[in-house]
């Protein structure tokens, strides 16, 4: 919703902890007291959204709408749910469905709108003449004046926006969509934990060191990191943990999956997820009276005679160009997974599971005042990703790997070959899948393992609730399924396209396998085997969302030139910097550079700013 009153709703909200959104409603209505009566009562409505059915109760009384729930949605959370609570809002406190969609939500937000309407006109609601007023948009004013300018709310630079505003600056922060998030939104926000305190009393790991995360981080990047973001933050992450959990009290626990690419343990997830921590991050730059402005999109860096830069422009939802004057100035805008034209072409045919928005605006932006780049050739590629939409992606790594652990579970190729260790690193499994000619494998689960599977996809919101995966099983791309279910192995490799003789032959000798101790082939350790009766089979195909490359920045995370000399007040933070991941990124470690490097930037734009 481009709307100023959205953004004082949200600002207001986050100052009470209570997030942006309310399905009880927000305040009372005005009710229409010129048109015919509605039938009062509370009325159900289903209508598609962006990744299943959503279902929403809205009640009326004879005048007006009372309330809006929510009863039944898998939209992501953060994205499609921020939309709903924004909608719902603006919906009751203006007694309209003549509003805009969310920027950044836009499908979940017209299906939504769509079912609101269908409920009104059950109550018998006529929408051509009620509950149809536009509300007007209002414009910012021609400039505002920081010290400190985050461009982009997402994980790195709402935590740019609360550090440097601690430290007493002013502080503005720009997003271009309805609501704060990013690509964070999507993750666990799971981080490296290395020298903090609760690496120490939680992991009661003492074994650890910044040398040794250094070796792993440029180990799993194949060397092709810039060693100097890596040994930033292999010496300094424990600094930015223990702010996270110490001085902010934002609650951190051991990470629900301990992947295998660590040489120690050292991975640690923020509890609630990913959202949790957005929302606690929103309250704390309002309680530090940070400015947060959404639905502006940053378009251009203003730079003084000598090239420093002192400011950008923006454009706010009416259109309206609006100056922004800062005297440090943090790049946050994410990667380019989005934009088709700044992509590498090998990433042909790989499914997308980030966010449309993911568009390059601060690389666009940083090269236009002369910064220099990095690595823009390389992208991170998970393997585990499901094709539910057209070419989009559904992020099933826990779910694969929940399955794998202790249960009779394989990946296969459509040769019916075992061609990994499944309980191999996450970049073992991204090469194998990626080194098929047709880039896919498929993941054989016995029973237990499936119920494994689906245990997983509910606890991480990849499902709503276990039955809802029935929706996988009418998918079909290119006339073959994503998921079949069946007791007739031969017959589910079938429908796969994948060669049924070998794929017998395969489980056949890994049952065997098992049945000796000993896997001969990948050395699995303690493989179980598949047992007899239900089988599924479901697609694993690689995907991506995050960039690795981007502008390239010195130890203090300031924007430099082609000659390696910092741009003066520019600073960059999270996926708009290139370098810190090299050619593949260590698990934890794509949220653990957003926060880290936002936390860096944030303190240094400040001391820049002389805070």
């Amino acid at each position: 919703m481009k709307k100023l009153l959205k953004l004082a709703l949200c600002l207001v909200l986050a100052a009470s902890a209570a997030g942006c959104g309310n399905n009880n409603g927000a305040g009372t209505p005005t009710p229409d007291t010129s048109a015919a009566a509605l039938t009062p009562g509370t009325y159900t409505a289903t209508v598609t959204g962006h990744n299943a059915p959503i279902t929403i109760e809205v009640t009326v009384t004879d005048q007006a709408i009372e309330s809006i729930n929510v009863v039944e949605s898998s939209e992501t959370a953060g994205i499609g749910t921020n939309a709903m609570e924004q909608l719902t809002d603006e919906i009751i406190a203006n007694q309209t469905v003549n509003l805009d969609t969310i920027t950044g939500s836009t499908i979940t937000s017209a299906t939504f709108i769509s079912a609101v309407k269908d409920a009104l006109t059950q109550a018998g609601a006529d929408l051509n003449t009620r509950f149809n007023t536009e509300v007007a948009a209002e414009a910012l004013n021609d400039s505002y004046d920081c010290d400190v300018l985050v461009i982009g709310g997402g994980g790195s630079g709402i935590t740019a926006a609360v550090r440097a505003a601690q430290t007493g600056a002013s502080v503005i922060c720009l997003e271009k969509n309805g609501f704060i998030g990013g690509d964070t939104v999507l993750n666990a926000g799971t981080m490296v934990a290395t020298n903090s305190r609760i690496q120490k009393e939680v992991l009661n790991e003492t074994q650890d060191s910044s040398d040794l995360l250094y070796e792993d981080i440029m180990k799993v990047g194949l060397e092709k990191n810039d060693p100097v973001l890596v040994r930033l933050l292999a010496d300094n992450i424990g600094e930015c943990i223990d702010w996270l959990t110490d001085d902010l009290k934002i609650a951190y626990d051991a990470a629900a999956t301990q992947y295998p690419d660590h040489s120690a343990s050292r991975q640690i997830g923020v509890v609630g997820r990913s959202v949790s921590f957005l929302d606690q991050m929103q309250a704390l730059l309002a309680q530090n009276h940070g400015q947060l402005f959404t639905d502006v999109r940053a378009s251009k860096l203003l730079t003084d005679d000598n090239g420093a830069v002192i400011g950008a422009l923006g454009t706010d939802a009416t259109g309206k160009e609006v100056t922004f004057n800062a005297k440090s100035v943090v790049l946050a805008t994410g990667s380019f997974g989005a934009n088709q034209e700044l992509l590498p072409k090998s990433l042909d045919g790989y499914l997308f599971y980030g966010r449309d928005s993911d568009t390059g605006d601060g690389l666009v932006m940083g090269e236009a005042v002369g910064a220099a780049t990095i690595n823009l050739d390389l992208v991170k590629v998970y393997a585990q990703g499901v094709e539910k939409l057209p070419t989009k992606g559904l992020a099933a790594t826990a779910s694969s790997t929940a399955a794998t652990n202790g249960h009779g579970a394989i990946y296969v190729n459509s040769k019916g070959e075992r061609v990994v260790s499944e309980v191999g690193t996450l970049s073992d499994i991204t090469n194998a899948t990626v080194a098929q000619e047709d880039k896919i494998l498929y993941l054989v689960m016995d029973e237990e393992a499936y119920a494994a599977y689906l245990a997983k996809s509910v606890e991480d919101k990849l499902i709503p609730s276990e039955a809802s995966i029935e929706d996988w099983y009418s998918v079909s791309n290119n006339g073959k399924p994503i998921i079949v279910k069946g007791e007739d192995l031969s017959a589910l490799a079938g429908q796969m396209d994948i060669d049924a003789e070998a794929l017998a032959a395969t489980v056949a000798d890994y049952n065997e396998m098992c049945a000796a101790g000993k896997d001969t082939q990948f050395d699995k350790p303690d493989p179980v085997a598949l047992k007899e009766g239900t089988y599924v089979i479901v697609e694993q195909k690689p995907r991506f969302a995050t960039t690795l490359g981007g502008l390239k920045a010195n130890e203090n995370l300031q924007i430099v030139d082609a000659e390696g000399n910092p741009i003066a007040n520019l600073y960059g933070a999270g996926c708009v910097v290139g370098g810190a991941n090299g050619a593949d990124s260590m698990t934890a470690m794509m949220q653990g550079w957003a926060n880290f490097s936002g936390y860096t930037a944030g303190t240094n734009a400040a001391k820049n700013a002389g805070k």
